[in-house]
């Protein structure tokens, strides 16, 4: 997952669909169509909302182009072939060299570069959430109490209270806890902290709804005892 989020935060947005090898990442059990998808995949599309599109079993016509694209590349760039002082380095010399790779090629579908190509197609990304999910451990759902909190892992942490006696998702990530509501990112907090009640007081502000009384206000005492 942290590679799709790579990928997606360099082009930009997110493709309607995203081909997948039969990787068990990916798929479960079975391949193709038949495959049963991993459901933390799964849940992972829903959020970025792409639809998967595994390979058919057996098909390697199916991923060629893009396998033969990679592999072009190494034998014409081989990173192996020098040292890099860390990743970042080698990240702007691979980037140099695709931009110049872009412009030289053509795209078969338009007959113009493959850089204005896809400067055309940018547009129909869809659009990047502010925080993209991250690969989680562990993942279940609570009823957001009244106080605006929900119990995890011996935990309470703050939702907005909108989402008061809604059902969240809750995954636990490598140092973080975020919280979904139908899909969207509503409340992220550190994981495993030593405080057992993990509050963002942002999450207690806002106007009334026909369905949620907004809270009462922390005032000058409440402010000054965050301080």
């Amino acid at each position: 997952l942290s590679a799709h989020n790579g990928a997606f935060a360099r082009l930009g947005g997110v493709p309607a669909t995203v081909r997948v090898d039969n990787e068990k990442t990916a798929v479960a059990r079975g391949a193709g169509v038949w495959g049963v998808i991993n459901p933390v995949y799964a849940r992972y599309a829903q959020t970025l909302r792409f639809h998967i599109d595994p390979c058919p079993p057996r098909s390697p016509q199916h991923k060629g182009k893009v396998e033969r694209r990679i592999r072009d590349q190494r034998l014409r760039d081989d990173p192996a072939r020098r040292h890099w002082r860390d990743l970042a380095e080698l990240q702007r010399w691979t980037d140099e060299r695709l931009a110049a790779s872009w412009q030289r090629r053509i795209c078969p579908a338009t007959g113009r570069s493959v850089r204005e190509s896809w400067r055309t197609e940018r547009r129909w990304l869809g659009p990047l959430p502010p925080v993209l999910p991250e690969p989680f451990d562990v993942l279940v759902t609570r009823r957001v109490r009244t106080d605006c909190t929900v119990p995890f892992e011996g935990r309470q942490y703050s939702v907005p209270f909108t989402h008061v006696g809604r059902t969240v998702e809750i995954r636990g990530c490598a140092g973080r806890v975020q919280i979904f509501a139908e899909a969207e990112l509503v409340a992220v907090h550190p994981r495993r902290t030593e405080r057992r009640l993990v509050l963002d007081p942002a999450h207690y502000d806002g106007e009334a709804s026909a369905a949620v009384r907004a809270p009462t206000p922390l005032g000058r005492l409440g402010e000054r005892l965050q301080q």
